[in-house]
């Protein structure tokens, strides 16, 4: 689903609901990551009750392999991390 599209269906939940849009209320209601200047240029256009302009959906998209392979990358590293403060906290 493209960053427009997942906006504007946010948009529309939000005032079938009669809430106005806000940077917190789009974000609580994404289901996916959309960058956060997107979301401000929506709020900014949805108080001016002018249509989103045109946005690009992520050029990059992973396979599930690749984003395994980053995951556990950062597992590694983060594991690591994890190790050298227990040993500093040891060794206090």
């Amino acid at each position: 689903m493209s960053y427009q599209a997942a906006l504007e269906r946010t948009l529309k939940a939000l005032a079938a609901k009669g809430q106005s849009a806000t940077v917190a209320k789009i974000k609580a209601q994404l289901d996916t990551q959309v960058p956060l200047p997107l979301i401000i240029q929506a709020v900014k256009s949805a108080k001016k009750n002018q249509s989103l302009p045109a946005m690009s959906a992520p050029e990059i998209t992973l396979s599930d392999a690749e984003r395994i392979d980053q995951l556990e990358q950062h597992i590694t590293q983060l594991s690591e991390r994890l190790a050298r403060l227990e040993a500093t906290l040891d060794n206090q």
